[in-house]
């Protein structure tokens, strides 16, 4: 069986296309789509038994995609993925006949069971499956965390939000904030400010960077406020830490 996957962020594509082992579910050709025009070409040339795809793409959008196969006739089944926050939007290609319906960030476990649903209602599907048992769920939350801390560390010095990172990651604000300290046992704000303060313990000790320009870097305005962080994570003013890690520095240097 084919599978063609249409997406116009590359790494989305990467993603899903490793994301299960789409051939325990019987598709043994998968093609891939950078964008809208590729995937209605593909589309028509190989006439796959499932299409994936990103609602909203520059040109031809996965709605496009959805109305082609609905004039074609094909037998295909379509998967519409989309951000939190084009729900509305994709409601619209239900009347297309959509199968089924996923928020990013798509996690393993959420592609198994849209898939275990598609096969109950194809059933010349499931003659070629063999599926092992088991899922990632737990692996999968704990792959999604990590990507989160390492967007934190990457992006310290932006001014970092519940907004701006479920942005980034896919993820309803709310959502974001109730799975990270279901995983962690921390709060995202408690853990950005953790990122926060270790890298400014590193600016101190190992730059000459006046203490206001560390407080910039490290993504704070207030310097009332970034010294009572500091203090509370170090015990000590950042002038005091930088004193005790650098005797030789200028007694003046960070002021």
């Amino acid at each position: 069986m084919k599978l063609l996957i249409a997406d116009d962020e590359i790494y989305m594509l990467d993603y899903l296309k490793k994301l299960v082992d789409w051939e325990a579910y019987g598709f043994d050709q998968i093609f891939t789509a950078g964008g809208g025009s590729l995937a209605r070409d593909l589309l028509v040339e190989k006439q796959p038994e499932l299409l994936i795809t990103d609602i909203k793409m520059p040109r031809i959008s996965g709605l496009d995609l959805c109305a082609l196969v609905e004039e074609k006739g094909y037998s295909t089944s379509i998967i519409i993925v989309s951000g939190y926050g084009e729900f509305e939007y994709a409601k619209r290609a239900m009347r297309y006949g959509v199968s089924e319906y996923l928020v990013k960030p798509i996690l393993k476990a959420d592609m198994e069971e849209v898939m275990d649903r598609l096969l109950k209602s194809r059933p010349e599907w499931r003659e070629r499956v063999k599926k092992e048992e088991g899922n990632g769920t737990g692996r999968d939350r704990k792959e999604l965390i990590a990507y989160i801390q390492k967007y934190i560390s990457d992006n310290f010095d932006k001014p970092l939000s519940l907004d701006m990172i479920g942005e980034a990651v896919h993820l309803h604000p709310a959502y974001l904030s109730g799975l990270f300290k279901e995983e962690t046992g921390g709060n995202l704000s408690g853990y950005i400010a953790d990122v926060r303060m270790q890298k400014a313990a590193e600016l101190l000790e190992q730059t000459e960077l006046r203490v206001n320009e560390i407080m910039c870097l490290t993504g704070y305005r207030k310097s009332q406020h970034f010294t009572k962080l500091f203090r509370e994570k170090f015990g000590a003013t950042p002038m005091e830490y930088r004193r005790k890690k650098q005797i030789g520095f200028p007694e003046g240097g960070g002021k």
